[in-house]
């Protein structure tokens, strides 16, 4: 896998200004202050731009968007922070697992999505997951460890 996919994994240099996380989830700029002043969130101010716009990390996006998301299903703010919070705790133990796992990821004709992860103890073998879109099915196989795979032969017997 290329360097890059792996590090967007586990990056967390993205940032977005306040106004676009504003649109995208629904919450005032206000609302976001008055979060991050009560401790659910936190923005990232550069040390040389004191005085300019907040901007928040990707998975301070993703807890936004889940908090505004609970609060619209009826719950408390403090509530929708809690079920945000586990939540992401979950996300981070994935980010975690396939940033060392994943090897390569391919997509083939807008149709195939095709992951390979690995090696697994106790054999080391690769497994190759293929998602056909267009049939909406998830099929995998194994393979040894030292195996070149031809991902183009693969969805060719699907």
């Amino acid at each position: 896998m290329t360097n890059s996919l792996k590090d967007l994994l586990i990056s967390d240099d993205l940032l977005i200004g306040i106004s676009e996380v504003s649109k995208m989830s629904g919450t005032s700029p206000r609302q976001l202050r008055y979060w991050e002043e009560k401790g659910l969130i936190t923005s990232v101010i550069k040390e040389e731009e004191q005085q300019a716009p907040r901007s928040y990390r990707l998975l301070t996006v993703i807890k936004i968007e889940l908090i505004q998301g609970f609060l619209d299903g009826g719950y408390t703010l403090k509530k929708a922070n809690e079920k945000a919070t586990a939540y992401l705790k979950k996300v981070s133990h994935i980010r975690k697992v396939f940033a060392k796992t994943i090897r390569d990821v391919e997509v083939i004709s807008d149709r195939y999505t095709i992951f390979t992860i690995g090696a697994f103890a106790p054999n080391d073998e690769l497994m190759v997951i293929i998602y056909d879109a267009l049939k909406e099915k998830l099929t995998y196989q194994l393979f040894p460890a030292k195996t070149t795979i031809d991902y183009q032969q693969l969805i060719s017997q699907k």
